[in-house]
């Protein structure tokens, strides 16, 4: 999540065109399959939140700015790129943008079931 002196838009501007472009070379080098982000402004959660509190009293609701997704052929890809020597430029300033402390890592793999085109996939016959 971005830090307060900042703003959810300002947060996303600087990952997206201050960070991302130095990152994405980095990554394509060391064999990052993709990388996305899934963007969550509070005018969503918010409105998410409001319609669901009394529906589903004990459900949570994300409280930061976005979440990022890797798809990456092992772990070591994400060493490679923590060690590469260009990795501390893109970092640059991150701490001003971001509370890493905070960050909440997980390791698993992508099932598709419904595509974009409506196709429905990998449910049992």
């Amino acid at each position: 999540m971005a830090e307060k002196h900042h703003t959810h838009e300002e947060f996303i501007k600087w990952l997206v065109e201050g960070h991302l472009p130095l990152a994405i070379p980095i990554f394509k080098k060391h064999g990052i399959i993709s990388y996305s982000l899934f963007i969550t402004p509070a005018s969503l959660n918010g409105a998410l939140k409001e319609k669901f509190e009394k529906i589903r009293p004990t459900w949570d609701f994300a409280d930061f700015d976005c979440s990022l997704e890797y798809t990456i052929p092992d772990v070591e890809t994400i060493q490679k790129v923590m060690a590469d020597p260009d990795w501390p430029a893109a970092l640059k300033d991150h701490e001003e943008w971001l509370d890493a402390s905070k960050a909440l890592l997980s390791l698993g793999y992508h099932v598709p079931y419904l595509l974009e085109t409506g196709e429905v996939v990998n449910l049992p016959k």
